[in-house]
């Protein structure tokens, strides 16, 4: 049986201009249990462990954020060559875009 997604990243762009920010949209389902130490990173195309990442937000739950539901958040990045990955203290690796 196929495990029930965690995030999901949305509206990854294919490319992103210099020297500006990039936004980085995602869901977090209701699945997920939230942690202070939640994070999102930015990682380069080709990572292979998660100490890999260049920079990284933390992935905060939303105040007034309801347990069990799907919530829509983002983070900020400067821009480079970079993947998004999701990673919960309780639950590990959550996801990445592609």
């Amino acid at each position: 049986m196929e495990k029930p997604w965690k995030v999901k990243f949305r509206n990854v762009g294919q490319t992103y201009f210099p020297q500006t920010r990039v936004e980085c949209r995602y869901t977090i389902s209701g699945h997920h249990k939230w942690s202070s130490h939640d994070w999102i990173g930015l990682f380069k195309v080709g990572w292979t462990s998660v100490r890999d990442y260049y920079t990284f937000a933390w992935a905060l739950a939303p105040e007034g954020y309801t347990s069990g539901t799907n919530v829509n958040c983002s983070v900020l990045f400067q821009r480079k060559i970079f993947c998004f990955l999701g990673l919960g203290t309780t639950s590990g690796f959550m996801g990445f875009s592609t």
